[in-house]
């Protein structure tokens, strides 16, 4: 087992996705969307003098190569990470990411080929699903926009219809000018409450977007640590086999060593009780070895030369066994020193690895809290806002309680000044016909109508008098 590599392992994540928003006066609203260059984000929101509403949206993809690679994620993500951290990231695509990276093992994820394949594979997997975050929250910014603009539209109608009416001259002609001042004020505070609702909407989004890009580097340190375990574990594997075989090679050394020793001291044996027979067998001959000299053969000398050459094949074939286990045992140390460098190695990268895990926690447990607070700062906001909208429709429906009030008191005050004005004509007459009377005219007056449902005639001696209609039935 052979593995090459000596670089660390790294990834560094980077979010280059952003997200502002702005008010201002303006007298139209607009819509606008886009971004000239990725990594920027932007909503902006306009209010019109006489209630319009508008939103810009500038929207961006954020990608970056930092000392492995980088991702800028988007889009919202809604009840916590309950459920997303436990079993559910074996299937998520970040975790199948992070464990394709290390998948063809240590010497392939180590090599700079590997590296640089790395950051395609990951903008290849997160590029549609960043594109559709996006394009998601766009819509919602823009549906969001829409509703607004017809709230808007609706306040505009109700403010129309109880400011619109004809002004009335009279007593109370300073009262509707109050009314519509505090309408306006009114008004704005609804308007100002509603842009910082949306205010914190967007900032409880762009909370979301960066727990969700923590939540994916996350998935992702857990997938490239779930397949450096896996990889450590058939290390571990690989490192005992090794030192099983390496126990199993020195016990047959040591077994062929006994072996040459046993052979040693038989074959010594066989060569000193074949020397004594010869020697026991020469003296009990000696006549016929020195009768027949001239046909025998040294025996001694035959014997030391199949001796020497016995000894040299035995101590041939120690050598090459020697020489043989030496090989294997410096193979098999070789091998346990780089498989220990690598152990070693992997295991400061698990080091480094748990620690930016544990910074990720970090992050995202501070980025939780931040939710949850801006969350519960938007429930209070919504809740406060719920409540003042219907204290300002209480008072605008005692307030066109009071306009209508003061419309049938002044109807009444006309009417009232209509019949006096009517008298007045009457009583008028009259002093023109009694000065007539004085200067010694002689006068017939006609019946006058002066009011509606009575008749007034004039004598001489009662003056006007109101004559009571009368109806004849014709038989």
């Amino acid at each position: 087992m052979s593995i090459s590599g000596s670089s660390s392992l790294g990834w560094a994540a980077s979010s280059s996705q952003r997200s502002s928003y702005s008010l201002s006066q303006g007298g139209s609203a607009r819509v606008s969307a886009g971004g000239a260059g990725f990594g920027s984000g932007g909503l902006s929101l306009g209010l019109g003098g006489a209630g319009g509403f508008g939103a810009g949206l500038g929207g961006g993809l954020g990608a970056g190569l930092g000392g492995g690679f980088g991702a800028g994620l988007g889009g919202g993500f809604g009840g916590g990470l309950g459920g997303g951290l436990g079993g559910g990231l074996g299937g998520s695509a970040a975790f199948s990411l992070g464990r394709s990276l290390t998948s063809g093992g240590l010497s392939s994820t180590l090599n700079v080929g590997g590296a640089r394949v790395a950051p395609q594979l990951l903008s290849r997997a997160t590029e549609k699903q960043t594109l559709a975050g996006l394009n998601e929250r766009f819509y919602a910014y823009v549906e969001k926009v829409k509703q607004l603009q017809l709230e808007n539209q609706t306040l505009q109608t109700q403010l129309n219809l109880l400011t619109g009416g004809t002004a009335t001259s009279g007593p109370d002609s300073s009262a509707p000018v109050n009314y519509e001042l505090q309408l306006t004020d009114l008004r704005n505070t609804v308007e100002t409450l509603t842009l910082e609702n949306v205010r914190h909407e967007i900032e409880l989004d762009n909370v979301r977007g960066a727990a969700e890009e923590l939540k994916t580097k996350y998935e992702l340190e857990l997938g490239v640590k779930f397949q450096l375990d896996a990889d450590i574990a058939a290390m571990k594997r690989d490192i005992e086999a090794a030192s099983e075989l390496r126990s199993v090679l020195e016990q047959r050394f040591s077994a062929a060593l006994d072996d040459l020793e046993f052979l040693k001291k038989t074959q010594e044996e066989e060569l000193t009780s074949l020397q004594s027979k010869l020697g026991t067998s020469a003296e009990t001959s000696v006549s016929l070895i020195e009768v027949d000299a001239a046909k025998s053969f040294d025996l001694t000398t035959a014997l030391n030369k199949m001796r020497a050459e016995y000894e040299k094949s035995v101590q041939q074939h120690k050598e090459d066994a020697e020489t043989y286990f030496r090989a294997k045992i410096e193979e098999i140390n070789t091998e346990t020193a780089k498989t220990s460098e690598v152990v070693a190695t992997v295991k400061t990268e698990i080091t480094s690895t748990k620690k930016e895990l544990q910074t990720l926690n970090a992050e995202l447990q501070s980025l939780l809290a931040v939710n949850y607070t801006l969350e519960s700062n938007l429930a209070e906001v919504v809740a406060r806002s719920s409540v003042g909208v219907a204290e300002y429709q209480a008072q605008i429906t005692s307030y066109e309680s009071a306009i209508e009030s003061a419309k049938v008191e002044l109807h009444k005050i006309i009417v009232n000044y209509q019949e006096l004005l009517d008298i007045k004509q009457a009583l008028d007459v009259e002093i023109s016909t009694y000065k007539k009377l004085l200067e010694g005219e002689d006068i017939k007056f006609p019946e006058l109508e002066v009011l509606s449902g009575g008749t007034y005639t004039y004598s001489s001696d009662t003056g006007f008098q109101k004559k009571e209609s009368s109806s004849v039935d014709l038989i």
